[in-house]
């Protein structure tokens, strides 16, 4: 079981990752990345929305299959654990303690909530819905 003190913590780090994020941006070079890249401001924009997107984590669990990670990488289909530290209407951002990582999951028309491989730290895993 998880104490109260590790889910503080946990948002804590959230926070912690939110902010180095920030710290350590750097527009990618044109040509780089799929599109026009994402400027200082919008990244800020984006991180404010999550940052009132965030709630104190609880436990849940989602249907994981990591499809756009190459196969050598994914994680095991089926239910995990994860705890819940931020959400909006069709999106959650969780953490998977056993993978130890942040994990983006959208609603599944039954109402359950899957992965497809957003994977990695709080700020890039959200930024990518």
């Amino acid at each position: 079981m998880v104490t109260e003190a590790a889910l503080k913590l946990l948002r804590a780090k959230v926070l912690d990752d939110m902010a180095q994020y920030m710290a350590d941006f750097r527009t990618p070079p044109k040509g780089t990345t799929v599109g026009e890249p994402w400027g200082i401001e919008k990244i800020s924009q984006e991180l404010d929305k999550m940052r009132n997107l965030l709630v104190e984590p609880y436990e849940t669990r989602y249907d994981c299959d990591d499809a756009l990670i190459p196969a050598q990488d994914r994680l095991p289909k089926g239910k995990r654990k994860a705890y819940v530290v931020a959400e909006d209407i069709c999106h959650r951002l969780l953490f998977d303690e056993d993978a130890g990582d942040f994990v983006l999951v959208q609603q599944s028309a039954d109402g359950t909530w899957c992965s497809w491989g957003i994977r990695g730290d709080a700020s890039s895993s959200f930024l990518a819905r």
